[in-house]
């Protein structure tokens, strides 16, 4: 077998190999494109999820607040109605220290517990955007693949074409005939002037 025929069995045998990746790529492709939609729905219901539990936590810590001054403002009027001995007045100040004391411990619990809730969802969040990143990775990485694959081929068909119309050595003939042209140095050739001036005198 001649070196020429062996040449040519290989560059169609690597041809058919590309080809043949490049079949595999479309599949990989729509498995990909499925799991990025997959992630961004999921990235989407996330953060709808997080900014509702984030309003609820400020609705709890809102009105922990405002038992706590309730609270405050309470045990102030009861100092009053003491100093006034306002029966009526005295009973109602305890009734409703009571009752903000207690609202003011559950809203406290539920903004605790909320807050500890939206947290685990923010961490959550974040291991969504690093899953996120690694995907556009692979599929810029497929992408890169498939790119290279393509310039493969059209580079191994390329080379063929040349070896069988013997064009090798019609290139590098064409190649040496067209050297890049000396670009004209101006400060350079006036000093050699200059030079020559001054040895003439």
């Amino acid at each position: 077998m001649s070196i020429l025929k062996q040449i040519k069995e290989q560059v169609s045998a690597d041809i058919e190999a590309v080809l043949e990746k490049s079949k595999k790529k479309p599949v990989m492709d729509e498995k990909r494109g499925q799991e990025a939609k997959q992630l961004d729905k999921q990235m989407k219901l996330w953060k709808e999820t997080v900014k509702k539990q984030q309003e609820l936590e400020q609705y709890f810590y809102n009105e922990w607040q405002e038992a706590e001054t309730m609270l405050k403002k309470r045990k102030e009027q009861l100092v009053i109605a003491e100093q006034s001995q306002a029966t009526d007045l005295i009973e109602r100040a305890n009734f409703e220290i009571n009752g903000y004391q207690e609202l003011a411990r559950e809203y406290k619990e539920s903004y605790e517990e909320q807050r500890e809730r939206v947290n685990k969802l923010e961490e959550k969040g974040r291991e969504l955007y690093f899953l996120k990143k690694k995907m556009e990775r692979m599929k810029l990485t497929d992408f890169a693949r498939a790119e290279e694959s393509r310039a493969e081929s059209h580079a191994s068909k390329w080379t063929y074409y040349a070896e069988e119309n013997d064009e090798f050595e019609a290139y590098e003939e064409d190649k040496s005939d067209h050297e890049p042209r000396q670009v004209l140095d101006f400060d350079k050739e006036i000093k050699k002037l200059a030079e020559k001036q001054e040895n003439e005198k």
